[in-house]
């Protein structure tokens, strides 16, 4: 390398380890939240097809993370979700429907929601499953036993929501990725099918019902190097093995 290339080098290495210093120094902590109409605004400059009209709540999740459920122009229920990065306040996501999603914190994993009025939804069921399997490999049998638990929201007449699920379930995922990670090391049964969240829904009088009218609606999304915020995906009583 010539004496002008590494000069060059050692100019770009000074100025990154510069900029990484001052990104680091000059973090700040995060300020008051934005306010209705500067809500409304940036949702309208990323993805105007959401056409929020009313915020109806700010609902922080921890300092730094933020739910705020909308009702658009159309009478859509829809949500955003907002985190403090770069010392911005940036729209992560912003959904036009209110299907559930979860966000999983540092300390914490939190379920959010926003279901409209027209599906006449009365009860969120929320299981954590797993299904069973059997598998042999070189000539010894392994039995992967079923998980299914089921954590009850009840919206009161409420539309929107937030609600932390079960630290155990928490703890049991954790422990449930960690083994699946050891699998070849431990001798640990390969797992096809991680343990996972999924929703049904319930009206009033008790029926299961499918919400049509709150997972309708595109969706804007920063991508999961940003921030991880994904649908849970509904199950039907007949897939379900226990009575709730």
């Amino acid at each position: 390398m010539t004496k002008k290339a590494k000069m060059s080098v050692l100019i770009t290495a000074a100025i990154l380890i510069g900029g990484i210093l001052l990104f680091v120094l000059f973090q700040k902590e995060p300020e008051p939240f934005l306010s209705e109409k500067q809500i409304i605004k940036r949702i309208n400059s990323i993805f105007p097809e959401a056409q929020p009209k009313s915020i109806q709540n700010k609902i922080f999740l921890d300092d730094t993370h933020v739910f705020v459920p909308f009702i658009s122009e159309e009478s859509g229920y829809g949500m955003s979700f907002w985190v403090w990065k770069g010392n911005k306040w940036k729209a992560a996501s912003v959904n036009m429907g209110g299907q559930p999603q979860v966000w999983n914190g540092e300390e914490k994993s939190l379920i959010m929601w926003n279901m409209n009025p027209k599906d006449d939804v009365s009860e969120i069921g929320v299981f954590m499953k797993g299904d069973r399997d059997f598998l042999v490999s070189d000539g010894i049998a392994t039995y992967q036993p079923g998980i299914e638990m089921m954590h009850s929201i009840a919206l009161k007449g409420k539309t929107y929501g937030v609600e932390r699920f079960p630290d155990n379930w928490r703890e049991l995922m954790k422990q449930y990725v960690k083994l699946q990670a050891e699998d070849g090391q431990n001798d640990f049964p390969d797992f096809n099918d991680p343990i996972r969240l999924v929703t049904n829904f319930h009206d009033k009088e008790g029926e299961e019902i499918i919400p049509e009218h709150s997972f309708n609606g595109n969706s804007y999304t920063t991508g999961y190097n940003f921030v991880d915020v994904p649908f849970l995906v509904t199950v039907q009583e007949e897939e379900l093995e226990g009575a709730y």
